[in-house]
């Protein structure tokens, strides 16, 4: 689980500078029916790999050179009545941690946002392509 301790490190390193969020080694499971993101608002969980192997190219000898895409979730919840001051700095610091995985040749971060009675809660989707 390289890439997901690269990113748990990197993520602690970027939101450092705020006393709001906080980052959990653990995965978000799920207690009493409710993920741990959601119990534990303003802790970022960050999920297992998810890993997919795509063929790239036949070489002519009939072997293959396939790509692997890695997929890592991370989540956040925050009090909708009561949002840090500063998230769009801590988004901003979520999506760049991307660039701490090295020997990747393309990685993307995205997220999105979910509103459920008081709470919003951001998916961080990161995406680390190699050869």
């Amino acid at each position: 689980m390289a890439i997901r301790d690269d990113l748990i490190t990197q993520i602690t390193t970027n939101t450092a500078f705020t006393s709001n969020v906080s980052v959990s080694q653990e995965l978000p499971f799920e207690s009493g029916g409710s993920p741990l993101y959601n119990k534990n608002m303003g802790t970022v969980y960050v999920d297992e790999q998810q890993i997919s192997v795509e063929q790239l190219y036949r070489t002519l000898d009939q072997s293959n050179v396939n790509t692997t895409t890695t997929t890592v979730n991370a989540y956040l919840s925050t009090d909708a009545k009561n949002e840090f001051n500063d998230i769009d700095t801590v988004v901003a610091n979520l999506l760049i941690a991307r660039n701490a995985v090295a020997n990747t040749i393309d990685s993307t971060s995205d997220y999105e946002i979910e509103i459920t009675d008081d709470v919003i809660t951001y998916t961080f989707e990161y995406n680390f392509i190699t050869v």
